[in-house]
């Protein structure tokens, strides 16, 4: 089992229980080493019981770790390195272009992740983004806040009620006091998770409104409750994940949303703000 198959049949299993969380994103995080383990070592290092892990297993069709260790070796071709050692070597031995494997980074994330997005996918997101009867609340935390900030910043120039929402528990609940079944959230969250941002999009699906999520791990605590979930590769030999492939699927968004009727009077009147305030 590679990662990717590791990943639909989690995905399979619809919502996952707080430990099934937390075994997810742990193997997530350290699956090429999982053939390595022992299973005391490993259920200690999650925080979970061995009972626990093998449930879990069996909901995946494993016998149990050990044969799920198995499947897992089969499909190992991976450097075991730490992307911290992985970037040390790489910075002694590889002498091309850091600009050049910048480049070849970025474009091999776009091409994974464009390939990935479904067109029904997008020109749903798309309507309901443009619902005219709800709102449309955008939220992003830590580095998914500035993407956030951004589809924000744009979209209202195509509609109105559009909503910043603040990564901030002491106000989220005077901002979401007024959320119905019409509304929209637009949230963005890279691992590590922002538990802020799983509270507001639990907060949200309970509540009966649209959720359209972006993230970097196909696996998350946020997928149970999504209506249409955007998986952006981050892939990067910096000791940084890279953001280009959101930041453009966010762009896509944008040009999406452009389509609204009713852009251009608010274009106009927007620019006209700007006159009054001497904003160049």
């Amino acid at each position: 089992m590679d990662k990717k198959d590791f990943i639909n049949a989690v995905n399979g299993l619809g919502a996952l229980t707080v430990a099934e969380e937390r075994i997810t994103q742990y193997f997530m995080k350290h699956y090429t080493m999982l053939p390595f383990a022992k299973i005391d070592e490993l259920c200690k290092q999650i925080g979970v019981g061995k009972a626990t892990l093998g449930r879990f297993l069996q909901h995946l069709g494993f016998s149990g770790f050990l044969e799920f260790k198995k499947h897992v070796a089969d499909e190992l071709a991976q450097t075991l390195t730490t992307p911290v050692e992985r970037y040390e070597v790489t910075q002694h031995t590889d002498n091309e272009s850091i600009l050049t494997k910048h480049y070849d980074e970025v474009m091999s994330n776009m091409t994974k992740t464009f390939a990935s997005i479904s067109d029904d996918d997008f020109e749903r997101a798309i309507r309901y983004m443009q619902n005219p009867k709800g709102k449309l609340y955008v939220m992003g935390s830590a580095s998914s806040e500035a993407l956030a900030n951004y589809f924000f910043l744009l979209a209202r120039y195509l509609r109105k009620d559009v909503v910043w929402l603040k990564a901030d528990i002491s106000t989220l609940p005077h901002q979401l006091a007024d959320v119905t079944e019409d509304d929209t959230l637009f949230a963005i969250s890279y691992h590590r998770f922002s538990t802020i941002t799983i509270r507001l999009v639990k907060w949200f699906h309970q509540f009966g409104g649209r959720i359209i999520f972006v993230t970097d791990q196909p696996v998350n605590p946020f997928v149970a409750y999504c209506d249409i979930q955007f998986a952006v590769e981050s892939g990067s030999e910096g000791f940084f994940n890279n953001r280009s492939s959101g930041f453009v699927l966010i762009e896509a968004f944008i040009k999406g949303l452009s389509r609204q009727k009713e852009k251009n009077n608010r274009f106009n009147r927007i620019e006209s703000v700007f006159d009054e305030f001497s904003v160049f």
